[in-house]
């Protein structure tokens, strides 16, 4: 017998759902029900499912991230996706693959007792080895927790340790794979890429159509290598289409970053805890503050520093060695140098001008 968690937040749909599965003649019970994605998220934990019947639309946590949070946890879980809209899919083929189905509303008795058919086959015929082997290795939900970050900020480098790293845990928990474990290793590692790209913003609609034609490609992974090609097509995809989308989020972040550069410059603040103050990866922030701005990091830097060290010269009796502190230059020396580099004259000269020209005025 099959547990089954029913995931809607009408009650009377959720109510025709429960009457429907247990009038379905298949070997199924319901283990429990939920109103909303939180609950659906929660009760899984408790309840560990073998299926999942999850409406897609719902207030607050909707049945995409509820799904994703759930296989995250449950890679072996089956989840059957119900929508009035028709428009989330990962594929035919992913459905060939025996790892999922969508039923469009209202769900029709005959066509929910063949999801049910092919997601019980599929249970059934699940290798051992497979079935539960992100849930039980906590390196590897280490790595495709990274993998989600990385899509996220496209990060490459980081994605392709996170990719090399499921699938060396992958072998080392099913040997020498075949087909099936494949294709049903590959279609976790697309829920997991798909994870990264809601977390950037993206909506079902967006998520759906990156990953269709990754999904029909699963058929045709035969071996390792062929998995490791197509690994990296996956990351790659997700990383372009958030570059491609994100170029207004991108151009707040480094207004975010600049502010917090004008904040703390005094104090030396580094490349490293911007990013981490955006939540972006060092990597990542570096390129794209330069594509943005023109500049590097370090050389916005250092203007605000001189900028600074300039108001101070004009305005202060601090004397050079104090500015040069105060703007979060180490020494003097150094200080003197790269004002004179950038400003034509040493800080002292600077201020003299300066102050001749406050007594001309």
């Amino acid at each position: 017998m099959y547990s089954i968690l029913l995931v809607e937040d009408e009650e009377l749909e959720r109510k025709f759902l429960r009457h429907l599965v247990e009038n379905c003649g298949r070997p199924v019970r319901v283990a429990g029900e939920a109103a909303n994605g939180k609950e659906a998220v929660e009760l899984a934990e408790m309840l560990n499912p073998d299926i999942v019947l999850m409406d897609i639309r719902m207030p607050g946590m909707d049945g995409l991230e509820a799904t994703a949070r759930i296989k995250a946890k449950n890679p072996a879980v089956e989840v059957i996706i119900i929508t009035a809209h028709g428009r989330f899919s990962y594929s035919q083929q992913a459905i060939k693959n025996k790892v999922s189905d969508y039923l469009l509303k209202p769900v029709q008795p005959e066509v929910l007792a063949e999801a049910l058919d092919r997601v019980i086959t599929g249970l059934e015929a699940q290798p051992p080895g497979v079935e539960r082997f992100l849930a039980t290795a906590p390196a590897l939900n280490a790595a495709a927790s990274d993998l989600v970050k990385a899509i996220r900020y496209c990060d490459a480098g980081t994605a392709r340790q996170s990719v090399n790293r499921l699938v060396d845990g992958f072998l080392s928990e099913t040997g020498h794979p075949d087909r099936e474990q494949l294709a049903a290793f590959a279609f976790e590692m697309l829920v997991t890429a798909g994870q990264g790209l809601l977390a950037a913003g993206a909506g079902e609609v967006a998520v759906s159509s990156q990953q269709n034609d990754l999904a029909r490609e699963i058929k045709n992974i035969s071996s390792l290598p062929g998995l490791v090609a197509w690994a990296e097509k996956v990351y790659r995809v997700h990383i372009s289409w958030v570059q491609e989308h994100n170029a207004t989020g991108d151009r707040a972040v480094i207004r975010r970053v600049q502010e917090y550069m004008r904040r703390h410059y005094s104090r030396g603040v580094t490349l490293e805890e911007a990013a981490g103050y955006v939540h972006l990866s060092p990597a990542y922030l570096s390129r794209l503050f330069k594509q943005k701005t023109g500049s590097s990091f370090v050389e916005h830097l250092t203007a605000l520093r001189l900028e600074g060290a300039k108001e101070l010269l004009i305005a202060s009796d601090q004397t050079i060695d104090q500015i040069a502190t105060t703007v979060g230059f180490k020494n003097n020396s150094y200080f003197t140098a790269v004002f004179k580099k950038r400003e034509g004259v040493t800080p002292s000269e600077f201020r003299a001008r300066g102050q001749a020209d406050g007594s001309r005025a």
